[in-house]
C-alpha cells in the first residue's frame, strides 16, 4: 500500500483522517472499521479510499522511524492524556512553559527552577525530585523529545494496537484461517507456510517482510486467542466463527406463556428394542419456558424425533398433562388455586403459549405442528439461520436428560 492505493482487507490496519482503524468486515460496497478507541464506524468503499492511506510508510521496529501519528493515533484516551503531560514537562525543562512559548505562559510560569538562564543538569535534578524520578529518566524524555516529538515519549510496553509485523502478514494469516473454518485444525506451522505462501501469491516473493519464526509464532497465537483456530474443538471453532460480531442480543421475556423453547438433544445413551433387541440411539425433546426456565415437557424416543412426537411435547406443555405419567409440574402460568363460578368448571383448563421458538428442522416446521399451533392461536418463531445465540436456552435443555 501507498499514499495512493488502499489495499482493503479483513484484518488490514488503514490510517483514517489520522486515526488508526482495523478493518473488520467488508461486502464488496461497504467497510466496517474498528477505530483505535473501540468504536465501529461504517461507509463506502468510495469514500474510504478517499479518506484513507496505507501505514507501508511508516518503517518497522522502535526508534524515530515511526509515524508520528500512527503512534498517537493507536494510543487509548488515558495513555494519550499521559503522553501529552509528560510532553508539557519536558517543554517546561527546556523553555521553563510547559506550552513551550511565552505567549501562552500560564499563571506563575517560568518557574524559579526552570527560568532563563538556569543550567539544564539544574532543571533536570528540579523535575526528577518533582516527579519522583531519577535525573537521567528525565534527561532521556527530553533527549527523545528532541529527536521525535511526542510520539517519542510513548512508552512501548504500554502502546496497544501497536506491532511491528507488517500488517499485510496479519491479512494473511487471518484470511487462512478463515478458509479453513470448515477443515481440519491445522498446525501452527502449517498456518504460517499457507500465509507466506499466500503473500507470495498476492504480493510478489520478498515484498512483504515475513517476521522471524519466534515473533510469527507469537503473533499468531495473538491473532487466534478465543476462536479454537489451532488448538480445541473443532465444533467449538464453528460456532465462534459463525456467532454474530459485537455484543449479544437476547430475546427477553417478560411473563410466563410468552416464549416457549422447543429443542431436541441427542442423549449419550442407547435403548434397546423390545422386538428386535437391537441397540439404538435416544433423543431427548424439551419445552422450556423462557421467562423462568421451567420445563413444560419432555420426551425421550428412539432413533430420531418424528412431528408426532413434537406435538405430544407441546400437548403436554399446554395442559400440564403428560403421556402415561404425572405432571411436571403445576398448570404453567396460572394460579396454584382458581375459584370457577360458571357452568362447566370440570373441563380442562388450557394455558397455552404465545410464541414457539424453534430450529429450521423438519419435524418442527411439519404440517402437523404448524396445524397444532393454528389451533391453539400460538406463533411460531424459527430462529436465524447459523446464529447459535438465537436458541440460548438449547444448553440449558442438555442436562435434563
Amino acid at each position: 500500500m501507498s499514499a495512493r492505493t488502499v489495499t482493503i482487507a479483513v484484518g488490514a490496519s488503514l490510517l483514517v483522517d489520522g486515526e488508526m482503524a482495523r478493518v473488520v468486515e467488508f461486502d464488496g460496497r461497504a467497510v466496517t472499521l474498528q477505530l483505535s478507541n473501540g468504536r465501529y464506524s461504517s461507509m463506502a468503499v468510495a469514500e474510504l479510499v478517499r479518506r484513507a492511506r496505507g501505514p507501508d510508510h511508516v518503517a518497522s521496529g522502535a526508534g524515530g522511524g515511526n509515524d508520528p501519528g500512527v503512534v498517537l493515533a493507536g494510543l487509548s484516551a488515558t495513555e494519550r492524556e499521559r503522553v501529552a503531560q509528560r510532553a508539557a514537562h519536558v517543554r517546561e525543562v527546556l523553555t521553563g512553559y510547559t506550552s513551550g512559548h511565552a505567549e501562552t505562559a500560564r499563571p506563575g510560569e517560568p518557574r524559579t527552577a526552570f527560568a532563563k538562564g538556569t543550567p539544564l543538569t539544574v532543571r533536570y535534578a528540579a523535575k526528577a525530585t518533582e516527579l519522583s524520578v531519577t535525573a537521567r529518566t528525565v534527561q532521556n524524555w527530553v533527549a527523545a523529545y528532541r529527536d521525535g516529538g511526542e510520539a517519542a515519549l510513548v512508552d512501548d510496553r504500554h502502546r496497544r494496537g501497536w506491532s511491528t509485523v507488517d500488517p499485510r502478514w496479519d491479512a494473511a494469516v487471518r484470511s487462512e484461517l478463515a478458509a479453513g473454518v470448515s477443515a481440519s485444525t491445522p498446525t501452527r506451522s502449517a498456518v504460517l507456510m499457507r500465509a507466506a505462501a499466500r503473500l507470495e501469491r498476492e504480493h510478489g516473493p520478498g515484498v512483504v517482510a515475513v517476521p522471524s519464526k519466534t515473533t510469527a509464532y507469537r503473533r499468531l497465537a495473538s491473532l487466534t486467542r478465543g476462536t479454537n483456530a489451532v488448538s480445541g474443538s473443532a465444533a467449538g471453532r464453528r460456532s465462534i466463527a459463525e456467532r454474530p460480531q459485537g455484543v449479544y442480543g437476547r430475546l427477553r421475556a417478560t411473563r410466563p406463556g410468552e416464549y416457549l423453547i422447543l429443542d431436541t438433544q441427542d442423549l449419550d445413551v442407547f435403548a434397546m428394542e423390545p422386538v428386535t433387541c437391537r441397540w439404538v440411539r435416544a433423543q431427548l425433546t424439551v419445552a422450556q419456558d423462557l421467562f423462568d426456565r421451567q420445563i413444560l415437557g419432555l420426551k425421550v424416543t428412539p432413533v430420531s424425533t418424528k412431528a408426532v412426537d413434537i406435538a405430544g411435547v407441546l400437548f403436554e406443555a399446554v395442559t400440564g398433562r403428560g403421556s402415561g405419567r404425572p405432571a411436571l409440574g403445576p398448570m404453567h402460568g396460572l394460579p396454584e388455586r382458581l375459584v370457577f363460578i360458571e357452568i362447566g368448571a370440570d373441563e380442562p383448563v388450557w394455558c397455552p403459549p404465545e410464541t414457539l421458538v424453534v430450529d429450521h428442522g423438519k419435524a418442527f416446521l411439519s404440517a402437523h405442528v404448524i396445524g397444532v399451533c393454528a389451533r391453539l392461536g400460538i406463533s411460531i418463531q424459527p430462529a436465524q439461520p447459523r446464529k447459535p445465540t438465537d436458541k440460548q436456552l438449547a444448553s440449558d435443555c442438555a442436562p435434563c436428560g
